[in-house]
């Protein structure tokens, strides 16, 4: 973790953010405009920094405000036609039930609205594409998901989904499964114009249905092979939802399929643990009450293992990330 903030510090000088804008961009920017892309990279530095040595009580808060200023420097780094002004001033997220959530207790029914603000600016700028990890411990492939829309609506517990690193925690809190399948082989070039997608594991009818709907995968045919799962299906414009589980067996990465959300929309992992990140801040500032019993003995609290594990995650990955998304891969250029 040491080393991704240490590369990160290029962030924070004049000379080689200027140095990055000009081989990324072949631009000059001026002095104001390198201070803004910076001041970002500082700020989320120093939240994160403050929110790894504070409470419980207001760690998620610092987190989030750490999220947003790295994705705002991430922001204006890819994209020099903004400038700080003109970046949108609102979360770009909102909760409405949370009256009902907190009557209930029952925080994995949070529904969290898409607005225009920093989280749709950095699906935008980001692509909603994954630099990925596929059986490898360095960057090898890319994913892109359909990106949601103003208006879209995303369950909080769907939107764990996403990281199949926390499969133990969630079902510890939920006592249900996340469903993922690790990739072995992807093959869309082949002759009898069918996607070919290898699987680790011998998945059953459940989660090969919800990994790969039949309403999208048409002609859908599943083998069997040597623990492996192969699931064929004809081209259609469809592709599944594919994400990163950071450590596998072997302690290195895997490219997982997921389900799709509602409308076949996706969130990559910047987007997601933006989301998550922005959940628990808001529950942290606005409801202190319900925030702090979590760790207090009071109902509601089998969250509590989830809701802290998750926030080590994202102090781990989401600087990673950032950092993933401003270096160049030799791989994208073939």
């Amino acid at each position: 973790m040491k080393k991704v903030w240490n590369e990160l510090l290029g962030f924070e000088t004049n000379d080689l953010v200027d140095r990055f804008v000009f081989n990324r961009h072949g631009r000059k920017l001026n002095k104001s405009r390198i201070l803004q892309i910076t001041s970002n990279f500082i700020q989320g530095r120093e939240y994160f920094k403050s929110a790894e040595i504070a409470s419980i009580t207001v760690k998620p808060l610092l987190q989030y405000y750490g999220v947003m200023a790295l994705s705002k420097g991430l922001i204006l780094a890819l994209d020099i036609s903004k400038t700080e002004e003109q970046l949108k001033s609102s979360h770009g997220l909102i909760v409405k039930n949370w009256n009902e959530i907190l009557k209930k207790k029952d925080f994995e029914n949070i529904e969290i609205t898409i607005l225009e603000g920093t989280f749709s600016e950095l699906i935008k700028v980001s692509e909603n594409k994954n630099y990925l990890r596929a059986n490898s411990s360095a960057i090898n492939w890319t994913s892109y998901l359909k990106p949601p829309i103003s208006g879209d609506i995303i369950p909080l517990k769907k939107l764990i989904q996403y990281f199949p690193d926390l499969s133990d925690e969630y079902y510890s809190w939920l006592e249900e499964k996340l469903y993922f399948a690790a990739v072995q082989v992807i093959d869309t070039k082949r002759e009898d114009n069918k996607i070919l997608i290898k699987l680790s594991g011998l998945l059953d009818i459940q989660t090969s249905d919800l990994l790969f709907p039949n309403e999208y995968c048409i002609a859908k045919t599943i083998e069997f092979e040597n623990n492996s799962t192969i699931i064929k299906f004809d081209k259609s414009g469809w592709y599944p939802n594919i994400t990163q589980r950071w450590n596998s067996h072997f302690g290195i990465g895997d490219a997982c399929v997921i389900p799709a959300l509602p409308n076949d929309i996706g969130l990559n992992l910047l987007s997601g643990m933006y989301m998550i990140s922005y959940v628990f801040g808001m529950m942290a500032r606005y409801y202190p009450s319900t925030w702090i019993s979590l760790k207090r003995v009071d109902k509601g609290d089998k969250i509590y293992p989830f809701v802290f594990r998750i926030m080590d995650f994202i102090d781990e990955k989401f600087p990673q990330q950032v950092l993933d998304f401003l270096n160049k891969y030799d791989f994208e250029n073939k």
